[in-house]
Parts: C-alpha cells; sequence; structure tokens
C-alpha cells in the first residue's frame, strides 16, 4: 500500500510539472551547440580547464538549464547576447548537477554559458544542455563572426578582477574572464573563440621559477588540450583563427631574475611556432600593464625583434598593441593586477585595434 501511494504521489508531481518528465535534453556533442575552446570528448562528455571555455545554443522555447559537473569551477551565462551574470558549481554534492541557466519567456533565445575561472584543478565537465517542454534547437548563429584566440596568463584570465583592492589575494570568487580584457574583447566583437591562458605562466620562465627557466612554460603547454594531462595532444586543425593575441612575459620579467637573452629566443621561437600552426592568422603582439621601467622596455624591445624576425621571412602579418601602463586611476584587482574597470578601457582600445588595422571590419 505505501508503494502504491508513493506511485500515486510521483505521477501526481509529474502532472503538475511537465517538464519532470518531457525536458528536452540536448547531448553535448549535439552539433548545434557552438563550443569555443580546447576540449575533450570522453565517453560523451567534454572535459575542458581554460577559461573562456564556453557553450553556446539558440532554440525555440522557454527556460534552460546546464547539467554541470559539481564543485569544479565558476561559470557566468549569457542570455540573447546581455551581460554575463556569474554563479558558481562549488556546494554541492559532488557528482553531475543541473544548473538553472534562466528563466525564459516562451520564443527564440540565444544562451551561452562560459567557464569564468582557471579550473585545471577541479577537472570541469559539461554533459548537455536540459530545454523545457516542447523546445526545438535551432542552428548556431556563426555567419561573418570573427575568429580569435588569445594566449595569455592571468591578466588575460581575468585574475582578482572583482576584488576591492590590490591588496586582496587570489580567490576564484573574485576572478572573472568575463570582465577580463579577452573577455570582453571577444563580446564586443563579436567573436568566435578559442583562450589558452593560465596565472603564472611565461614564455621560457613561468613565476617564481629560476633564472633558467621551467620545464612547463607555454610554449610546451600550448600543444596539449588539456593543461592538467599532458597526453592530450590539441589538433589544430579544430579551430582556425582569424587573429591570435599573444599576451606573455609578465611573469618571465616580473621579477628581475630572469635571462633575457633566453626570453628573446624562447619568444621569437613561440611567434614562429604560432605562425606554423595558423598560416593564414594575424598575430598581435601585447605588452603588459603590469610591467613598469627595465621590464616594460625589455618586454616592448622583445616584441619589436619578434615583429622584425618575421618581416625577414616576408611575413607581414605581425602587428603590436601596447597598453597603457597601470596607475592607481582605475583602481586594482588582487595582488595588484588589473581591475575590472582597468579590463574594460584595455579592452575598448584593444577591439578598436583590432577592428579597425587588424580585420580592416567596416566602422
Amino acid at each position: 500500500m505505501k508503494r502504491l501511494i508513493n506511485n500515486i504521489l510521483a505521477l501526481a508531481t509529474a502532472l503538475m510539472c511537465p517538464s519532470a518528465w518531457a525536458q528536452t535534453v540536448v547531448e553535448p556533442t549535439n552539433p548545434n551547440i557552438l563550443a569555443e575552446g580546447r576540449t575533450i570528448n570522453k565517453d560523451n562528455v567534454l572535459h575542458y580547464c581554460y577559461p573562456g571555455t564556453g557553450f553556446t545554443i539558440r532554440f525555440d522555447g522557454a527556460g534552460i538549464s546546464a547539467r554541470l559537473k559539481a564543485n569544479a569551477g565558476y561559470y557566468a551565462v549569457s542570455v540573447d547576447g546581455g551581460e554575463f551574470k556569474k554563479f558558481t558549481t562549488h556546494g554541492y554534492p559532488d557528482g553531475v548537477r543541473e544548473f538553472e541557466l534562466a528563466k525564459l519567456s516562451a520564443g527564440q533565445h540565444t544562451v551561452k554559458l562560459m567557464l569564468v575561472t582557471e579550473a585545471y584543478q577541479v577537472f570541469p565537465e559539461f554533459h548537455g544542455f536540459v530545454l523545457g517542454t516542447g523546445a526545438k534547437i535551432l542552428k548556431p548563429d556563426t555567419k561573418k563572426r570573427p575568429k580569435i584566440e588569445f594566449i595569455g596568463n592571468s591578466i588575460t584570465c581575468g585574475y582578482g578582477n572583482e576584488a576591492s583592492s590590490g591588496e586582496d589575494h587570489f580567490a576564484d570568487s573574485t576572478s572573472n574572464f568575463a570582465k577580463s580584457f579577452a573577455g570582453l574583447t571577444i563580446k564586443n566583437l563579436n567573436a568566435i573563440s578559442m583562450v589558452v591562458a593560465r596565472s603564472g605562466i611565461g614564455i621560457y620562465k613561468n613565476y617564481g621559477d629560476t633564472i633558467t627557466g621551467s620545464e612547463w612554460p607555454m610554449p610546451r603547454v600550448y600543444e596539449n588540450a588539456l593543461i592538467n594531462d599532458q597526453s592530450t595532444a590539441w589538433d589544430f586543425s579544430r579551430f582556425k583563427p582569424d587573429v591570435v593575441v599573444l599576451g606573455l612575459g609578465t611573469n618571465d620579467l616580473s621579477e628581475n631574475n630572469y635571462d633575457r637573452e633566453k626570453f628573446g629566443v624562447s619568444y621569437v621561437a613561440f611567434v614562429k611556432k604560432i605562425r606554423q600552426h595558423y598560416p593564414n592568422a594575424k598575430i598581435v603582439l601585447l605588452n603588459s600593464p603590469m610591467l613598469h621601467y627595465q621590464q616594460a622596455q625589455d618586454l616592448s624591445d622583445v616584441i619589436v625583434n619578434s615583429i622584425n624576425a618575421m618581416r625577414v621571412l616576408n611575413d607581414a602579418r605581425v602587428y603590436t598593441f601596447s597598453f597603457q601602463e597601470q596607475d592607481d586611476s582605475l583602481g586594482y584587482g588582487a595582488d595588484w593586477h588589473p581591475s575590472a574597470k582597468r579590463a574594460a578601457e584595455m579592452s575598448r582600445y584593444l577591439s578598436y585595434y583590432i577592428k579597425t588595422e587588424v580585420l580592416k571590419m567596416k566602422k
């Protein structure tokens, strides 16, 4: 009798909430999901680690959730091109959990879900979307959108950009790729993106390592899909950017304990490696707003030398863009990184430069 009563109650609940039994489950590998970033498919589950990794879906319906691994980073969601709203997957029982992304009125919608923190230590997973009853999946809009890859460090990641001051220390809760200069530039240009960035990483020497260099700097990590799994070789044919934006050098030079010659040789070699992977891309080399005095000049000199080295090879598709050195005027993020306000200013100028000078898009 007790079992019969429980079955009746379950049926009544389903009748009152049709979505409990009539939801539209969209598998993570569905071709109508636009996946951005380096992902690995393991048993129909997408694995990834870099901030900026995103999943976009267009559909006709109301309501959307995402099935994600719990306790594996912070995400943000944008609905119909609106601002990204951040949420956490932490604080839940381990396993796969369904996270509601938005309550929507019936109609056509575009929703983008994006990882906005570094997650190489928590191993995030995307298990797909769940749409409301009767929803219809639509093809993604990819026409006439530039493709941009960002390669960088903590500045690219949005390290601590929501912190209250430079005296605060790093926390995922105050870091947000969507508010980084890279995330905002992607949004400003309506670009399809790829992000390969990690805090502390350098061209030849990661932050805190010895002057002789690091075992796993960016040029070595760059060949893998997952920074936390060196066996996952990345297939560069999966994404062919129009523009590659390289923002490295801060960690090589910031401690005044570096070999300038090694740094310069490694920088040029990495630019050449990018060119080998992407023969047709335009490459933009960035300075660092966090470097000052001799370190800033050394990075500038190496960038100029890299451009000249490529010109010797008849490659005129390498550019440079310089941010202003940061000061107190727009505040600081954690550990004196760029604040969200600073990143917005950086993005505004970089977006205009890429649009007008690199991509030659109409104003």
